[in-house]
């Protein structure tokens, strides 16, 4: 492991080095140190390196998000603002601005600095972790489906995407805790709503394990016509999907 991390250094450094890898090189960095528990190495490259790039916002990032890792928030949010003065696209400081914020309670700014994230760069799960998270502080996680309905209407296919990978999060959990709660055929409803999401946003991976849980839950439900149909369903976007085969062939 220790072999690895180094590697993982060198080749952020080389990144940094001919400025690439933009914050995520800067942040690759850190972790790397951070494994190593050399979080003041990192600290001391990238203040160097500032010193002949005072107005990197990448490597104010940076050292804002050594600064979250250590706890000391007064201080990362210092810098994540810096960064974002010099920057404010820095998709990176928005998004980690937005999580301090969010310690303080400041819900309205947390969330607005997380769709600002999103808007730069809506590719990044991270981000809509992070908003699902804050929502779900603020005691409405169905507010990541309102905004995924949002985007929806306005044809964002890009923010489609994301917000639908977030919502199929959102519905996987509240199925979950229906099946444990005993509530079986409300689990199912739920499935098949995720079954509509992954549908719209064509994310044939989720698909297939969606089919293969609402095989699974009509089994148990003593539905072995339709706990068929769903396993077809995984074998047809899936042929070589061992355990669809298995249940099939102890169904019939």
């Amino acid at each position: 492991m220790q072999a690895l991390n180094e590697e993982a250094l060198l080749l952020y450094k080389s990144l940094i080095a001919k400025e690439e890898g933009g914050g995520y090189a800067f942040r690759g960095l850190i972790r790397a140190y951070n494994a190593m528990n050399k979080l003041d190495n990192a600290k001391s490259w990238i203040e160097s390196y500032l010193v002949s790039k005072p107005d990197s916002s990448h490597a104010l990032y940076g050292v804002g998000y050594i600064f979250y890792l250590e706890k000391n928030l007064k201080k990362a949010e210092d810098l994540f603002n810096r960064a974002l003065e010099l920057n404010v696209e820095n998709a990176l400081a928005l998004n980690n601005l937005g999580v301090v914020l969010l310690t303080q309670n400041s819900y309205a700014q947390a969330v607005n600095l997380v769709h600002e994230a999103i808007r730069v760069n809506p590719k990044e799960p991270m981000f809509f972790r992070n908003l699902q998270a804050i929502y779900k502080k603020m005691g409405n996680p169905e507010l990541i489906v309102a905004d995924y309905n949002l985007y929806l209407e306005e044809g964002d296919s890009e923010r489609i995407k994301g917000y639908g990978l977030a919502v199929g999060r959102h519905l996987r959990q509240a199925s979950f805790k229906l099946y444990n709660d005993g509530y079986l055929e409300q689990a199912i409803l739920k499935w098949i709503e995720i079954e509509g999401v992954y549908k719209k946003i064509n994310h044939q991976a989720g698909l297939v394990s969606t089919y293969f849980s609402l095989g699974l839950l009509h089994e148990e439900k003593g539905d072995n016509q339709n706990a068929q149909k769903y396993f077809n369903r995984v074998l047809i976007l899936n042929p070589l999907h061992i355990q669809a085969k298995e249940r099939i062939k102890d169904l019939q």
